[in-house]
């Protein structure tokens, strides 16, 4: 049986623009008084185009923020009133249409000053494959869920209304990631142990490589900047959701951290981990691979891959990448199915997602394996309220990772750790609509936020020349820092050095500076303008400023609940790195839309 929610259909219009308020978070896991969450937006009545709902900085402290805000936010809310009374703007005037001689950017826009670099339209040029990949090693689906791929909505695993399974009952419960024997899989490869990726990235002239797991984060921060923290649509969602927040979690706004590593002059992105809190006991990391293997190998297949099967005939599995180059870049994406019912390539994604009050307490997940989705849709225990978290927190990784792999979508699985609930098959065109107003524009976006990464890459190169750096990267206000310090000290008498550079950018559109939105948004000729700088900040600045963003980088864990939270007074909650980043974004760009 196929069911799906009534707004799946394209998006046709999208919201006003709403003014700073402070509201009940309505995307808390569970029904809470108002006082307990603090929720602001910031946003200007200035659009360039009045069709197009664009918002500012994302500054919503999401549902597993700490809760007993009510104190503080009067004093953030006074402070921000006189922002947003300072900088409003009145009227919603049509912006005018320029004249013939500059619609044509590339003939149109000339750099303003010599750091400026412009990148025309023509510019962008889309990934190259370097290597065929060998198709006949992609996973098919099994259990009859290729049905769900050429049929929009959700496919529950058991009917809730009839009772009757519409898949195999196998499906329906998850093996225990304990029973599973991991080593009989091929491992994880990080791009600088990957031979083939090393040795491709010399063959075709890239100095720099890295795997979808490594750039992903990258490219999201980049994207940030570029749309000023376009609004997401919800157009397309149920009445339950028009009051929902709009902006994209402070997961997907976190800094990123990545280690490059200098092999005979080709550059490799590792993921860098070490702020991170310990994942052995992280569940959804291991169950995500099992599930793959779970949904693609027969039943007799996968049994072979429990501990309790001892003999040494298990099937061996090998995984299948796309190596695709951009320019001076060379990325590595898995290949994880692929049915010829699909689109393009035929080629697409597998995603487990579990249902959000495990996302977000993941430490005390067997605290709700009695949770469940239970409609279709509805603002709480739901598919809905499943899609509309994705929305927001996954979609843009997800769009980026199938980008580069050449995919046409994703086939995401809903669980609570224990127990499937059902399946949906979402197609790019879909995550574009719900990322950036309209479908078919996400390409234009994606090969921008690349090219824009290779530049950083490049200026990251000549920090350290032919030196292996780490870097983190976080996009604050209207720039996204990285700061590069080498992994060897070149003097171990001193602490090492750390550089900050700094990249900024204007979206040009019809000869002139379009607001970020409005860029994504329209699909009329779209130039960059960039610059990338060093910091002329003192080493001492420098270093508080990334430890900063170390801080607002651990804030994630940090603030996820757990059985002993409480209420916190004003004084803790206006010290907490995502507040601090309100006000922050607020008071330097107190005029974005």
């Amino acid at each position: 049986m196929k069911t799906g929610w009534s707004a799946l259909a394209a998006v046709s219009r999208l919201r006003p623009v709403r003014t700073l308020r402070i509201r009940h978070n309505s995307s808390a896991p569970h029904s809470r008084p108002a006082e307990n969450y603090l929720s602001l937006g910031i946003v200007s009545n200035k659009l360039e185009d009045p069709t197009e709902a664009v918002a500012g900085p994302s500054t919503t402290p999401d549902r597993h923020y700490n809760p007993g805000a009510a104190d503080a936010a009067s004093e953030l809310l006074a402070s921000l009133m006189k922002l947003d009374a300072t900088n409003s703007v009145k009227g919603k005037g049509k912006p005018r249409r320029p004249k013939a001689s500059q619609e044509n950017d590339n003939d149109f826009i000339k750099p303003t000053d010599s750091k400026d670099v412009v990148l025309t339209d023509s510019s962008f040029k889309p990934l190259r494959d370097v290597q065929r990949a060998r198709k006949t090693l992609v996973p098919k689906l099994q259990h009859g869920l290729p049905s769900v791929l050429n049929r929009p909505g959700v496919h529950w695993v058991r009917n809730p209304e009839s009772g009757e399974y519409e898949f195999p009952e196998y499906l329906e419960s998850i093996p225990r990631v304990a029973d599973f024997a991991f080593d009989r899989l091929p491992g994880f490869v990080p791009s600088s142990q990957d031979k083939s990726l090393v040795s491709l990235a010399k063959k075709h002239d890239c100095r720099f490589a890295g795997s979808t797991s490594s750039l992903t984060g990258i490219l999201a921060q980049i994207y940030l900047l570029l749309s000023e923290e376009k609004y997401i649509s919800i157009a397309n969602l149920g009445p339950d959701f028009h009051d929902a927040p709009r902006f994209f979690t402070p997961g997907q706004r976190i800094p990123v951290s990545v280690k490059l590593h200098y092999q005979d002059g080709v550059y490799t992105t590792d993921y860098d981990s070490e702020r991170e809190e310990c994942t052995d006991e992280i569940i959804l990391l291991p169950m995500g691979l099992l599930l793959e293997k779970f949904f693609t190998l027969p039943k007799e297949d996968f049994d072979k891959f429990r501990k309790s099967y001892t003999s040494k005939d298990y099937p061996a599995l090998k995984d299948t990448h796309r190596y695709a180059k951009h320019g001076d870049f060379l990325m590595r994406s898995q290949l994880d199915c692929q049915d010829k019912r699909i689109p393009g390539t035929g080629v697409f994604d597998i995603k487990t997602r579990a249902i959000s009050v495990i996302r977000h307490d993941v430490h005390n997940y067997t605290n709700y394996l009695d949770h469940k989705i239970e409609s279709l849709t509805g603002r709480r225990g739901s598919f809905e309220e499943e899609y509309y978290d994705m929305i927001r927190a996954a979609f843009l990784e997800y769009s980026f990772q199938a980008r580069i792999g050449n995919m046409d979508g994703v086939l995401v699985a809903y669980h609570n750790t224990a127990r499937i609930f059902g399946f949906q098959y979402v197609s790019l065109r879909e995550m574009d609509t719900a990322l950036f107003g309209r479908p078919g524009v996400g390409d234009r976006v994606f090969l921008r936020c690349v090219a824009l990464m290779e530049r950083l890459y490049r200026a990251i190169a000549d920090v350290f020349p032919e030196r292996s750096v780490k870097v983190t990267f976080e996009k604050r206000s209207n720039l996204v820092r990285a700061w590069v310090e080498p992994l060897e000290n070149p003097n171990p008498d001193a602490d090492p050095p750390v550089v900050e550079l700094q990249m900024s950018l204007k979206n040009i559109k019809r000869g002139r500076k379009a607001r970020g939105g409005y860029a994504v948004y329209s699909e009329s000729p779209w130039a960059v303008m960039y610059r990338i700088e060093r910091s002329q900040e003192d080493q001492a600045q420098i270093l508080r400023n990334r430890e900063r963003a170390y801080k607002r980088q651990m804030s994630i864990s940090t603030s996820l609940p757990n059985q002993h939270s409480g209420p916190i007074d004003a004084t803790v909650l206006l010290e907490d790195p995502l507040v601090q980043n309100v006000l922050a974004d607020a008071v330097s760009s107190p005029g974005q839309a």
